[in-house]
């Protein structure tokens, strides 16, 4: 399952990193919730084919707002939450630093906030 860990890693890195080319891109939008809006790479490409899975782990953009109403969206939550038990759940926001929850848990994740070791 450690392949699942690494994959699941790899692909919260990707999906953070095309959503700061999504704000560079779109600076009247912020950032963005939906997956089919960031550039197209292999790795979002794949979790769009097979609708947010892969190796074990669901994906999900959340948590988009503005700092302001009618302003760009200035956050974001990119979680990767384990199909299997005894797995950590990976999530990231607009800082790019990878967190997670050895408990499985992207609410935890998101809450506690501890970066990744």
């Amino acid at each position: 399952m450690l392949g699942f860990v690494d994959s699941a890693i790899n692909r919260v890195r990707v999906i953070s990193a095309a959503e700061t080319q999504f704000a560079k891109a779109h600076p009247e939008l912020g950032y963005t919730c939906t997956l089919s809006q960031l550039p197209q790479s292999e790795q979002i490409m794949r979790l769009l084919a097979q609708n947010r899975i892969d190796n074990g782990y669901a994906f999900e953009i959340t948590g988009c707002q503005a700092a302001v109403p009618e302003k760009p969206n200035a956050t974001y939550y990119v979680t990767a939450r384990p199909l299997h038990t005894e797995q950590p759940a990976f999530c990231s926001d607009q800082s790019g630093i990878l967190m997670s929850d050895e408990e499985g848990s992207v609410e935890k994740c998101i809450a506690k906030r501890s970066p990744f070791q």
